[in-house]
């Protein structure tokens, strides 16, 4: 939405609870029928191909010539079939994949013919940069065969490895969160280019079994061409493409291997403040643990972690009654989490994340005193999970973490005395996944988390608990789906009852094919709760929708793909039944041959909204009815196989009320390709609101205040890289975000029926105009020296400033804001992958 430039509290804002014990029996029961009333409809799965793995009679070396005479036994898969652009039709390229395997690994030899070698696209990049312009291979493989659950291994022409889960309910290409160890060399030869590639088992969990039958496909793109084949047909009419996958037999008494490995590590910082004497230094050390417990159950633990040195977030002006929702960018929570991401109540921002009561200090300090020290971040002592997957097909996860208690220090600045204020206890976090595979790509998952403060329980620091409960049902041809959820929390006080909520979550309808409908119903109780470790924008809601849509898959003239759809939307509150808002949007994607993409959406409100939210009442006492509205947007890019790609978008929005309510958005993104080493990306936003009409904090007593404002935004980033070899690179990225909210003067008092009049007050308003800025630069510099072992440099720079001044000019506010205390730091991050099987192989040949 364009006028949701908001932001979100660290909790969400509960009333005392009600009894929703009855209410969440009536959903379990509607949770158990929608799951259990899917009958399975006709249809059976496209034929599968197979092909045979050779155990290897010597020694491979990864090399990227496949001139071991093993490499000659081995039956090549082909005939691969297109995805992009006409899916279903031969590749027009010839490609040969053969498989090897020993006790240790398995090898995947692929020969990608093509009659121009010299035309072959060898960009290079960064590890899991899976979009450089170049040609790549990879392989899909799931040895549990569930159409569930998998790892893809991709590589570039020019060697850059991706590699990832894979997951039935989400992209892979939006999920680069999972790097393991293994070994990969390409090289071009006169018939197009060679990929040669070592999975060793420790990167992989399989069954322990004297044969092994996994799921398996592999890929083609010919970059200039932006043709895409797969071995295994992958038809774009449903599922994802782990359920497309063809089988790999062949692999005959191999063991899972003791997946024993350690990453040490050791840092150091120097942090220099300009406003403050001196460079500060500090030196960590620590270390990260993985096991395997059994052949398919996996221990990860992170010690006395060190995440100084990860990407600064992006901020931005908080204007709302919602918490901004910020990406992981910590390296142990991105990584294998994807069981952990079921039912959706697991935010690992919550954890080592902003103390409760930081803000809470200054109303609690005394007569003279000041508070000389006040962290902004709890820290880590550990972190643990155990995850994987029965013969079964039962995953189960199980996560662990370990805050340390957090305090401020306050001074009386005559006598000098000092005490310290707790603003987070000792914490622990925990969360237990059972996640059982069905057929036809279908599951039922239980999940739980808990959060357990140290100490006496209060209304800040309480021990909370969230129960839930999902499952998704398809028919056998994939094209009818029926999903449910459920979710309780519980939190536990010392002197007060425990506070119980509710949520459920029901969707039906064809899901496949061409054309596609669905029901969906939201529904969360006004006490519902789930934000000590998950996220939640906004309870009390019950949400009804109906959405239609039609694509087409087969290219016609100069148009690859389309996909339209139209959404009818109905929501209320929870408590008190009350209507919010109902709206209808139109969206329409067409994809053309040149691989140029257009898309527009429109979307109206016609009675518009009434929001409960924007009061800030506890009691949802009091809401602001939004006048109707119109919202029309854009979006277009080119082909990104070119040198030069751009990538624009353009919004508009309308509001019919008094205040003439308006606002636009522009964004223009251009890439450019200086070389197959070098390349820069710009992103210029701009979001102007006019008249927008918004609460005003500050200015209680006299009725809940509202003003009129026009809000500006405007958002810089640059970023380039500068790519010595697939292994050693050094990047760039700046970012300055500026906006500022400007009242004109008008405020007004809200009144019961959600309607505005013009404030009469009997003391002066507080300034409420507000200028923030952010820069953000951070250069990075990589050298992957060993398999799984990883050297980095990293220079920050970060500035901030926020005022009740109105800066207009945009080089006066740049300059204003250089003016503002710096914090310059500079680190080197050294980590060193040691594996057991390794050891076992060099103690075994001495």
């Amino acid at each position: 939405m364009l006028l949701s430039l908001r932001s979100y509290p660290n909790r969400t804002e509960m009333p005392q609870p009600k009894p929703g014990k009855r209410a969440c029996t009536i959903a379990l029961q509607a949770v158990i029928i929608t799951v259990m009333s899917l009958n399975s409809a006709m249809g059976a799965s496209q034929d599968k191909k197979r092909a045979e793995a050779v155990r290897s009679s010597g020694t491979i070396q990864i090399d990227g010539k496949l001139d071991e005479e093993s490499w000659k036994q081995a039956v090549p898969a082909g005939d691969f079939v297109i995805y992009n652009p006409h899916n279903g039709m031969p590749s027009a390229y010839r490609t040969e994949v053969r498989l090897l395997y020993d006790d240790d690994a398995l090898y995947i030899g692929a020969i990608m013919f093509d009659s121009h070698p010299d035309s072959i696209f060898t960009q290079l990049g960064q590890r899991d940069d899976g979009d450089i312009n170049a040609d790549h291979f990879w392989i899909e493989i799931s040895p549990f065969n569930d159409g569930l659950n998998g790892e893809i291994f991709k590589v570039s022409a020019s060697n850059v490895q991706i590699d990832n889960k894979m997951t039935s309910t989400e992209s892979w290409e939006h999920n680069d969160t999972w790097d393991a160890v293994w070994d990969s060399r390409t090289r071009i030869s006169e018939d197009g280019w060679i990929a040669e590639v070592k999975i060793p088992y420790s990167a992989l969990r399989f069954p322990r079994s004297a044969t092994q039958l996994w799921g398996i496909n592999f890929w083609r793109e010919v970059r200039r061409t932006r043709e895409t084949s797969s071995w295994n047909f992958v038809t774009k009419e449903f599922g994802s493409s782990i359920a497309h996958m063809g089988e790999l037999a062949g692999i005959r008494d191999v063991k899972p291997p003791l997946r024993l490995s350690l990453v040490p590590y050791v840092s150091g910082y120097l942090e220099h403040m300009t406003d403050q004497p001196g460079v500060g230094t500090s030196y960590n050390g620590g270390l990260d643990l993985k096991v395997g417990l059994t052949e398919s159950f996996t221990l990860d633990a992170t010690l006395i972690p060190d995440f100084g040195q990860v990407q600064s977030d992006d901020n931005v002006l908080n204007l709302s009654p919602y918490e901004v929702k910020y990406n992981e960018k910590r390296p142990f929570f991105m990584e294998g989490t994807e069981l952990f991401n079921k039912g959706d109540i697991f935010y690992s921002r919550r954890i080592g994340g902003t103390p409760h009561l930081v803000r809470d200090v200054y109303d609690m300090l005394e007569e003279n005193e000041s508070v000389t020290r006040n962290p902004a971040e709890v820290s880590l002592l550990n972190a643990t999970k155990i995850s994987g997957r029965t013969r079964g097909g039962l995953g189960i996860g199980i996560f662990n973490a370990v805050t340390n208690s957090t305090w401020a220090e306050v001074e009386n600045t005559v006598t000098g005395e000092t005490r310290r204020i707790m603003t987070e206890p000792l914490t622990n976090y925990n969360m237990l996944v059972l996640d059982q595979t069905l057929k036809n790509d279908s599951y039922i998952s239980a999940m739980n988390t808990s959060v357990i403060r140290a100490g006496e329980r209060n209304e800040n620091f309480y021990t909370a608990n969230v129960t839930g409960f999902e499952a998704l049902v398809k028919t056998s041809d994939r094209l009818w789906s029926a999903s449910a959820g459920a979710a309780l929390s519980q939190k536990y006080y010392s002197s007060e009852p425990t506070a119980l909520g509710h949520a459920l979550n029901l969707n039906a309808g064809k899901t496949g094919g061409k054309f596609r409908t669905d029901y969906n119903l939201s529904l969360m109780s006004d006490t519902y709760d789930p934000n000590d470790m998950g996220y939640l924008r906004n309870n009390n809601e019950i949400e009804h929708s109906v959405d239609f849509s039609y694509s087409t898959y087969e290219p016609f003239g100069n148009i690859m793909t389309t996909r339209t759809s139209l959404d009818f939307s109905y929501g209320q509150l929870y408590n008190p039944r009350a209507f919010t808002s109902a709206g209808v949007s139109l969206d329409a994607m067409i994809l053309l041959m040149n691989y140029w993409s257009l898309s527009l959406e429109v979307e109206m409100t016609p009675w518009g909204e009434d929001d409960y939210f924007e009061p800030r009442t506890r009691d949802m006492s009091m809401y602001y009815h939004r006048p109707p509205a119109f919202q029309a947007g854009f979006r277009g890019d080119t082909d990104k196989s070119k040198k030069f790609y751009i990538q624009g978008n353009a919004e508009y929005y309308k509001g019919w009320s008094d205040y003439d309510q308006h606002a636009y958005m522009w964004s223009l993104q251009p890439e450019f390709k200086a070389s197959r080493r070098l390349s820069f990306s710009y992103s210029l936003s701009v979001e102007k609101l006019f008249n927008d009409i918004g609460y005003v904090p500050g200015n209680l007593g006299e009725g809940i205040t509202f003003g009129k404002r026009d809000v500006t935004t405007i958002t810089n980033t640059l970023s380039g890289a500068f790519i010595f070899s697939s292994s050693s690179y050094l990047t760039l990225r700046g970012r300055h975000y500026w906006s500022r909210a400007d009242y004109d003067g008008d405020y007004f008092t809200l009144r019961q029926d959600g309607s505005l009049t013009d404030r009469v007050y009997s003391t002066p308003l507080n300034n409420s105009d507000v200028n923030t800025n952010f820069l953000n630069i951070d250069v990075v510099y990589t050298w992957r020296f060993a398999p799984g072992s990883e050297l980095s440099l990293v220079w920050k720079n970060s500035i901030w400033s926020e005022g009740d001044v109105i800066i207009r000019n945009g080089l006066d506010n740049f300059t204003d804001l250089l003016s503002m205390p710096q914090t310059n730091s500079l680190s080197l991050k050294i980590l060193y992958y040691l594996d057991y099987q390794n050891f076992r192989k060099l103690f075994k040949s001495k």
